[in-house]
């Protein structure tokens, strides 16, 4: 079909535009489009990712197909150093590309073999003005079994020179975790079959948190690639996802004019006050250590040792200031001391590179909660700590010591706000919340207000201690029903509970409520005597001393959905709730909706 001499020549006889065209008129007719990949709590963006198209008018269905064929005729090393240049001719065209980077796929077949020229690629990226921090190469397990050992190493030689690695498609094949462990990557891209509706689907999330927390306690950033909905996209973000890519931020596009620097939709909410004060907490411990440039000397970083006698540990950051791990002193020595004074290796070693000896580390947003930190550190073997970043740059490290400290002031706290009985947050945390929703106007907020009914008749007929088993019952499984990122839950104290959801809408939060109540409705009943449990009644005094038949028990629910973009007066909001809780109590099913309008 082609070979690699086309790639130099100039030719535009028809003799050469036939049914098996040379090279050059197939990089002719392929361009690429770039896609942007974003924080996903900030909308800023981080890079782009080059996605060929034009492969039909090439004589390719796909861009696989396109790399098969010149895999199959022996020059796929010489056709992905021209996709490059073409990758980077359209990154460098874009007023927006500064300070970000450019995610290009790697088909790395045969990778370090003699006279590779992939292997060159940092004198490439050189005419364009690009440094290797700025390229991330994909790779994926699709041809992983036939790498050797000569690929691995030649991939790792491109890693410690600067280059940055992802993972892509992760789990889509059966060889992902075993390159998660040999390539060490800085990325990894969840594949979107675990994406496509990971808002209603409880497995994918999970599989999508576990991912996201190993590649964290290894360092690595997780992209969520083709993500289409709103939906989607949170579920991603509340999973641990860092960056997103796909339709719901922008499609690619292969014109430079339709470049954005950030995407106002992507931006999270602002963090409520108990978020702010977690997030200060976290801020004021970080430890201010000495940095080092990836791309520095062995002198460089044995100087900064000299003069920071007290560091142990140093973070280690490329020239976009991005962590790219840390650096013991004890494995210096290992190595520095290992022969005499006079020693002409351990001279030499002087100039030797320092990547040689930069180590993973866990990794984690400023944003991150407390409790995450702490699973992240936890899941780590060995760590001295975590690296704390602020939009991917890096802001600090974070002490075993300090990290401590900082859950040891949080639970302190948080035993001083719950209600004793239950340990759910207590009233000021209900009314904190309360106070927080109403005016966050980013999207819709639900409060569900939840109180037993015929209740005092229980505790009269059973006892109080018989009553605080309900409640704590109820706490249980409100527990259960309502979790995860985006929601609240509280005991006002009694009988009363409160919850809350950020997200979803009123006829997703109506069936948690319908399913809760039927849970406590049917649980509770083991509390009654077998006698009352058949009659479905019990008989007590009601508050005017009147003998009367009251149901087993259940709960009430109201729910107040404030709208997207309203913003409402947490005490008219109060006022509301207690009128809604006096209707819920007396319609049939025990369950009332209403919208909330300024």
């Amino acid at each position: 079909m082609f070979s690699p001499a086309n790639l130099d020549q100039e030719d535009d006889s028809p003799q050469a535009v036939s049914s098996q065209p040379p090279l050059k008129y197939i990089l002719k007719s392929l361009d690429y489009a770039l896609q942007p990949i974003v924080d996903v709590g900030t909308g800023v963006v981080y890079g782009y990712e080059a996605q060929i198209r034009n492969c039909a008018q090439a004589g390719a269905e796909t861009p696989d197909a396109l790399l098969n064929q010149a895999y199959a005729e022996g020059f796929l090393a010489e056709l992905e150093i021209a996709l490059l240049r073409k990758a980077a001719t359209k990154f460098k065209a874009l007023r927006t590309a500064n300070g970000t980077k450019l995610f290009f796929k790697l088909d790395g077949r045969d990778l370090g073999t003699e006279n590779d020229p992939r292997m060159d690629m940092g004198a490439i990226l050189v005419e364009y003005g690009l440094q290797k921090s700025q390229i991330c190469l994909e790779l994926s397990d699709r041809h992983y079994e036939a790498h050797d050992d000569v690929a691995h190493h030649a991939m790792n030689d491109l890693r410690q020179s600067g280059f940055m690695i992802a993972l892509d498609d992760f789990g889509r094949g059966s060889s992902e975790l075993r390159l998660l462990h040999d390539m060490s990557p800085n990325y990894v891209r969840i594949d979107r079959f675990f994406l496509n509706g990971i808002d209603s689907d409880p497995r994918r999330k999970l599989f999508v948190t576990t991912v996201a927390n190993l590649a964290h306690v290894l360092g690595a950033r997780v992209i969520a690639e083709c993500v289409e909905t709103e939906r989607e996209f949170k579920a991603c973000r509340d999973a641990g996802c860092d960056l997103i890519q796909g339709y719901y931020v922008a499609k690619p596009s292969a014109s430079s004019a339709t470049a954005k620097l950030f995407y106002d939709h992507i931006r999270a909410e602002s963090p409520g006050g108990k978020r702010k004060e977690e997030q200060s907490r976290i801020r004021n411990e970080l430890l201010d250590l000495p940095t080092v440039q990836y791309d520095s000397s062995m002198s460089d970083l044995l100087d900064l040792f000299v003069h920071n006698q007290d560091a142990s540990i140093i973070p280690v950051l490329d020239a976009n200031h991005e962590p790219r791990g840390i650096i013991h002193e004890r494995d210096l020595k290992a190595y520095l001391y290992a022969g005499g004074p006079d020693d002409e290796d351990a001279k030499a070693a002087l100039n030797f590179p320092l990547r040689s000896f930069v180590r993973a580390c866990p990794i984690a947003d400023i944003d991150s909660n407390a409790d995450m930190l702490l699973v992240t550190f936890a899941s780590s073997i060995n760590s001295d700590g975590i690296i704390i970043t602020q939009n991917f740059r890096y802001a600090g490290f974070l002490s075993a010591t300090s990290l401590l400290k900082i859950i040891h002031e949080k639970r302190l706290q948080e035993a001083q706000d719950q209600n004793p009985l239950t340990g759910l947050p207590g009233n000021g945390a209900v009314n904190r919340f309360v106070t927080e929703a109403v005016a966050n106007k980013s999207g819709d907020r639900h409060i569900c207000y939840m109180d037993f009914d015929n209740f005092k008749p229980f505790n009269d007929t059973y006892g109080y201690r018989q009553g605080d088993r309900a409640i704590i019952l109820f706490s249980e499984l409100l527990q259960r029903h309502v979790s995860g990122a985006n929601t609240f839950h509280g005991h006002i104290g009694g009988d009363d509970f409160l919850a809350g959801f950020l997200a979803g809408d009123q006829a997703e939060v109506a069936t948690r409520m319908h399913a809760l109540k039927r849970a406590f409705r049917n649980d509770v009943e083991s509390f009654y005597d077998p006698e009352h449990r058949t009659q479905g009644f019990i008989k007590a005094q009601d508050r005017f001393g009147t003998m009367r038949e009251f149901p087993l028990l259940q709960c009430s629910v109201s729910i107040l959905t404030i709208p997207r973009g309203v913003s409402a007066n947490s005490n008219l909001v109060t006022e509301e709730m207690m009128l809604l809780k006096g209707a819920a109590k007396s319609n049939d099913n025990g369950l009332v909706m209403k919208t909330y309008s300024a």
